[in-house]
């Protein structure tokens, strides 16, 4: 609102109307009435004239600093006056300000990082990241193209990394060379100016670390299944206190795969790197083995993801311990068990799988319609256990157990199983105790014939009736020098617009073949089916499903369907002969029907 008039009192007298003086005539002598708001200078013109004279013998410069310098105390009153209107938050906002101020200070002051080890300390007085991290710049001037990475290593927090590029790109450390003591980014190239910031993976972590330039080298391979590697530990610079030796692991993503590291000077520490960081939970185990003070193992057991690279890094449990050490990587494989087989005698322990505190070996068996299934395994050394699930594409279900919990020397499975694919787990029974037990055990699989049912006749029993059933029909062929294996496993029979189709679940194994697997087309057009009629049974290869995966090692399986018609409807036969295409040559399967 407008301020009130003021009062008559207070207001200043009316000035004279002036009069100009006649011609000829002088001002009256006398000094100027003043005003209550400063001299009259219209009154005293000499006064305003000499004000002017002196205004005008000070310096430009001068001027405009002292406006300056009236505009910063205006601004400050103005923010004084309104953080004193509303003062929450106002801490904090200046803590966070007076925090990037600084980390903008250090991160146009870094440190040098040239080749040799350099030491710090993240804390209270280092920059602090708006996510609660501390963080310590340095810069690293690389005069030519070779390859290097740059390592982090902390033994009192864990330690994170950045680099940002002479183009400008950042790249944060890689998931697969990073554990709870170091964090690295490899595969940089010079020539240019690369920033390094280190930091923590936690908010407000702190502690010593050390950073390293590391020139790019090799890195050892270590191959499932291969002979032992001897090494030593103690060469190269210290990380986190320790020295670490680094290796590649190949391993196919079908099998369980157990590393086992052993030396006698010193007690190995491992940690195994995956696409997604260092593994650990329900994809790892570990267990430590030791003989007296003269021999120190770990056991480390993990599976595989597909086709993923894992890097393994041995390094001490003791800082700075160095010495020889052995390194073995073998895989728990999967093993067929055949009811033709006589059985099998194995032992469980340091080459089998580990579930909680129980070792495990696994076996694959397929099951034929119209028998029972008998498994039996017995020891005189544990409690054996059995569980035996289904496999339906990528699920499986279990559909029998012998857990033995009275821990017997013998549990058994005794079942009339749907024909087609089981796996069968061997582990131990009995009371569940601390230490994990394993010995020799043996295993059979067999099967009985069950009297089938009476057939009940169809209304119609000339019409033609669809079937499927389960068998076991395995052949070996040589094509260019190597040996395959053609099985089929399941048989359906049907009668779709009055012809008659016969589709087969076959599988090719190579026994000794490495390379790429012929198109499945190919091997599916090349075959036929006769009956014991004689009549013959063309491939359909638009109904026939190519099974996944094109590479071929021995051992490999690949599966799929194949279909077969022929016109008419046939019914009444008592056997087919499938024969199989293998590159030149062929393989012969004689199919029993039931």
């Amino acid at each position: 609102m407008p301020p009130p008039e003021p009062r008559p009192a207070d207001r200043p007298p009316s000035p004279e109307p002036a009069v100009p003086p006649a011609p000829g005539a002088t001002a009256a002598a006398g000094p100027a009435t003043p005003s209550s708001d400063g001299p009259d200078l219209d009154a005293n013109p000499s006064l305003r004239a000499y004000l002017r004279a002196q205004g005008a013998r000070i310096p430009s410069a001068w001027v405009r600093a002292g406006l300056a310098v009236l505009a910063i105390v205006l601004v400050a009153v103005l923010v004084r006056e309104w953080r004193g209107t509303d003062r929450s938050g106002d801490g904090e906002r200046e803590a966070s300000l007076a925090r990037a101020e600084w980390a903008a200070i250090q991160r146009q002051t870094p440190s040098a990082l040239g080749d040799g080890l350099v030491t710090g300390t993240l804390g209270p007085g280092d920059a602090e990241r708006s996510d609660d991290r501390y963080a310590d710049y340095f810069v690293h001037e690389h005069a030519d193209s070779t390859a290097f990475s740059v390592v982090v290593t902390s033994a009192e927090f864990a330690p994170d990394l950045s680099v940002r590029l002479p183009s400008g790109q950042t790249i944060a450390a890689s998931n697969l060379l990073r554990t709870q003591t170091r964090a690295e980014i490899e595969g940089l190239t010079g020539p240019g100016r690369f920033e390094v910031v280190v930091t923590s993976r936690e908010a407000r972590a702190e502690g010593a670390y050390e950073v390293l330039v590391v020139p790019a080298g090799p890195i050892d391979s270590v191959y499932v299944d291969d002979e032992a590697v001897i090494d030593t530990l103690g060469t190269g610079p210290r990380r986190a206190g320790r020295f670490e030796r680094t290796y590649g692991i190949v391993a196919g993503p079908d099998d369980p795969v157990v590393v086992r590291v052993v030396s006698s000077a010193f007690v190995p520490r491992l940690h195994l790197l995956g696409p997604n960081g260092e593994v650990e939970g329900s994809w790892r185990t570990l267990e430590r083995i030791s003989s007296g003070d003269s021999l120190f193992g770990v056991v480390l057991r993990y599976l595989p993801g597909w086709e993923a690279p894992y890097r393994l890094l041995v390094t001490s449990e003791a800082a700075g311990a160095t010495g020889p050490f052995a390194l073995d990587v073998q895989s728990v494989p999967t093993r067929d068990l055949r009811a033709e087989d006589r059985g099998v005698t194995r032992r469980l322990g340091d080459e089998s799988w580990l579930v909680g505190r129980r070792y495990v070996d696994y076996y694959r068996l397929r099951t034929r319609s119209g028998e029972r299934s008998i498994l039996r395994a017995t020891s005189r050394e544990i409690p054996p256990a059995l569980r035996l699930w289904r496999l339906e594409r990528s699920t499986r279900d279990e559909v029998a157990a012998a857990l033995n919990p009275g821990g017997a020397g013998e549990a058994e499975i005794r079942e009339e199983l749907d024909a087609g694919e089981y796996i069968l787990e061997v582990t131990t029974g009995g009371a569940d105790t601390l230490a994990t037990p394993g010995g020799e055990y043996a295993l059979t699989f067999t099967s009985e014939p069950i009297e089938p049912a009476p057939r009940e006749l169809s209304a119609a029993p000339t019409d033609a009736q669809s079937r499927v059933f389960g068998t076991e029909v395995r052949r070996s062929g040589e094509s260019g020098g190597n040996t395959f294996e053609v099985g089929v496993t399941t048989v359906a029979v049907s009668y779709p617009a009055g012809r008659t189709r016969v589709q087969l679940s076959v599988s090719v194994r190579s026994i000794d073949y490495s390379g790429n697997w012929a198109p499945w087309t190919s091997f599916v057009g090349k075959g036929y089916v006769v009956d014991d009629m004689g009549k013959r049974y063309t491939p359909s290869q638009v109904e026939s499903k190519s099974p996944s995966g094109s590479a071929a090692e021995p051992g490999t399986v690949r599966r799929g369907t194949v279909v077969f018609y022929a016109p008419g409807t046939i019914t009444g036969q008592s056997r087919f002969v499938y024969v199989a295409s293998i590159g030149e040559n062929t393989v012969t399967l004689p199919i029993p029907v039931p």
